[in-house]
């Protein structure tokens, strides 16, 4: 028996199960395939990359368009073509915004599971570590016995052969309990050497124990470190992602301030100006389309009880005129247009004396008391809406209000018939300061209809 492991300044490390089981788990985690999330970020990326050559491309050839071409329609065609390319790389950043967010949505739980476990690890680790103390003091304890008895067999002349016993024996019952003694002596050492090979195995079996608990813990603290890395990372990307998606966006509404000023310059009855409107009426269509999905999952529906909330500052059952001045006049009724496209609402301008629009800054108010359920007020373009907000008045009634300088009133606001909500502007598809008004209906199959506005509500 090799008494060296029952030292106190010795320390035995049986490592090789901590060593196995660190290969074992570090074969299974190099075996792991890359998150299709990744190679989906990944993709993006470099599409992303490729679409930002061309709008490089695009600028260029604008800016000689610009000094070089007198043709607006040429004009017109490049702007239209930047304004695509910077729409496909909006919607690929909004697609990485998506991936990141749910991969960090992802990552969370797995970081704060990561962090129990290690917390586990670490108590078990101390409580081993206290049970090897206690393991180690008996051991050098059973070992201080057997040293001691050894000593003790010294002094007293011990390791005599039967022979010396017998010789030094005055008689055969001294003899007798002379050899009885040594065989209690025996045994006696013998108990203390089996003690000892106890607690050597228990001690040796403790700091395996601990061993591998080590292990695990710095894998672990390995995969930790490796998530919160990532976890950075994506947080880092998300940010980037929509720092880049707000650049591109101002970037957007710029090329479209850009093509309404080049349709002022062209014939209405050109096919470069048609087109260029049938492209905007569809893109608003598009925004229509979304609306109405909002609209499905948001609204109240035909049929529903009006919240009392809606109610109290209701001044009358109908709607009211949404611009508030008596010098109104409609210049596009609900319906469509000569091109067969249509058109969901009644714009509405202020004139005054002498027929000039003077709509600028007028004020909008609720048709009726309700709940804005929707309010985007970032000064853009919105596929051609502009600042636009929708209150939903109960019962499945909803108006819509667009094209506004600025909104004055927020998402989940309450509003009282009559209030002022926005200001007339010129934000979004539009060549003339108006407002662009619309009601829509949420039936009670949970289908919306657009409904002429003017079956609702006339100037006055």
């Amino acid at each position: 028996m090799n008494l060296k492991i029952f030292n106190k300044k010795g320390i035995v490390r049986v490592i090789s199960a901590a060593v196995s089981i660190t290969l074992v788990l570090l074969t299974v985690f190099a075996a792991i395939p890359v998150s299709s999330a990744q190679e989906s970020l990944d993709d993006l990326k470099k599409q992303y990359s490729d679409l930002e050559k061309d709008v490089a491309a695009n600028e260029k050839k604008l800016k000689q368009v610009q000094s070089q071409i007198t043709s607006n329609e040429e004009k017109l065609k490049t702007i239209t073509k930047d304004i695509d390319t910077i729409k496909s790389q909006i919607k690929i950043l909004d697609q990485r915004i998506v991936v990141l967010d749910g991969s960090i949505t992802e990552l969370r739980p797995q970081i704060s599971t990561l962090n129990t476990q290690i917390g586990e690890v670490e108590e078990s680790i101390d409580k081993l570590t206290g049970e090897i103390e206690e393991a180690q003091t008996l051991a050098s304890d059973t070992q201080d016995k057997l040293l001691e008895r050894i000593r003790e067999d010294y002094m007293a002349g011990g390791n005599a052969t039967m022979i010396e016993l017998l010789l030094s024996s005055e008689d055969l019952s001294t003899f007798l309990a002379r050899m009885e003694l040594m065989d209690r002596v025996s045994e006696n050492d013998e108990q203390l050497i089996k003690d000892m090979e106890k607690r050597a195995e228990e001690l040796n079996k403790l700091k395996e124990e601990a061993d591998v608990q080590k292990a695990d813990l710095q894998i672990k603290k390995g995969l930790l470190d490796s998530k919160m890395n990532q976890l950075k990372s994506n947080q880092y990307d998300l940010e980037s992602s929509r720092s880049a998606a707000s650049s591109k966006q101002a970037t957007l509404d710029s090329r479209y301030a850009q093509v309404n000023e080049v349709l002022s310059e062209l014939d209405e009855d050109s096919e470069a100006y048609q087109k260029q409107i049938a492209r905007q009426r569809a893109e608003m269509e598009v925004l229509s389309r979304e609306i109405d999905n909002y609209i499905a999952q948001n609204g109240s529906s035909k049929g529903e009880e009006v919240p009392e909330e809606y109610l109290v500052n209701r001044k009358s059952a109908g709607l009211i005129w949404p611009v508030p001045y008596s010098n109104t006049a409609i210049t596009c009724h609900f319906g469509y247009y000569s091109n067969g496209q249509p058109h969901y609402g009644t714009d509405i301008v202020v004139r005054d004396a002498n027929g000039n629009n003077i709509s600028n800054g007028k004020n909008i108010v609720a048709a009726q008391s309700g709940k804005v359920i929707r309010a985007i007020n970032n000064g853009g373009y919105n596929s051609g809406y502009g600042n636009y907000c929708i209150i939903d008045h109960g019962n499945g009634m909803l108006t819509l209000y667009a094209h506004c300088r600025t909104l004055t009133v927020y998402e989940g606001q309450i509003v009282g018939q009559g209030q002022k909500i926005a200001e007339i502007g010129l934000t979004g598809n539009t060549t003339g300061y108006h407002l662009h008004f619309e009601v829509r209906i949420k039936n009670a199959d949970g289908s919306v209809s657009r409904v002429n506005p003017e079956g609702y509500v006339s100037p006055g």
